[in-house]
This record gives structure tokens, C-alpha cells and sequence, in this order.
């Protein structure tokens, strides 16, 4: 079994509980890198196990990439949690406004 089928287990398992939102935040935020959620945020509150969980996750998704499990378990949970995705919309167009008001500040400096 992938880490992110023993994730979605657990989703499965636990709805609605601090460490399955934590997971689902972590198997999105690996799926899109859109979706901003540090890895911080994903694992604060999680007990030794679903920490290691996590751990397996990110060095899975080190080692091969986006393969297609984790395609599968992103679109999955983006249906079943589409209040994590727009959180993660929002934050992301947030950065992005931010990020391009300082870069027209800095050119205004460099051409000032």
C-alpha cells in the first residue's frame, strides 16, 4: 500500500478530525503546487503515527514524483473537500498580489 492509499484510509476512517484535515491539506498541497498549505500547517497537530505517515508521503513523492496515486487521491479529495481547495485559492492569488506589489516596488527603486 502507497502512503497516500494509508492516508486516504485514515480520511476515510477519521472524517472531519484535526489529523485527517491536516492529512488531506498535505496530499494537496504535494498534488498542486498551488495549493499553499506549508508542511508545518500539515503536520501540527498530528500524533507519532500520522507524523510518519506524512514523512513516508513527502519521501515517496521525492523519490517518484506526482505519480499517479497521488493524481487519483488529489482529485479525490479536492471533491471531497472543496473548502480546503478554495482556502487554498484564496491564499495563493493573495501571495501572488503580494509577490507582484513588491517586485513593481523594487523596479520603482531600481529605476528611481
Amino acid at each position: 500500500m502507497s502512503p497516500y492509499q494509508e492516508a486516504l484510509a485514515w480520511i476515510d476512517r477519521h472524517p472531519g478530525t484535526g489529523s485527517t484535515i491536516s492529512l488531506v491539506k498535505l496530499v494537496l498541497s504535494l498534488w498542486n503546487a498551488e495549493f499553499g498549505f506549508s508542511f508545518r500547517e500539515c503536520i501540527h497537530n498530528l500524533d507519532e503515527d500520522r507524523t510518519a505517515l506524512a514523512l513516508r508521503m513527502v519521501t515517496h513523492f521525492a523519490a517518484r514524483g506526482e505519480d499517479s496515486e497521488l493524481v487519483a487521491a488529489g482529485h479525490l479529495l479536492c471533491r471531497d473537500y472543496p473548502h480546503l481547495w478554495e482556502i487554498a485559492e484564496v491564499g495563493d492569488a493573495a501571495k501572488e498580489k503580494r509577490r507582484a506589489a513588491l517586485e513593481a516596488e523594487a523596479g520603482a527603486r531600481d529605476r528611481g
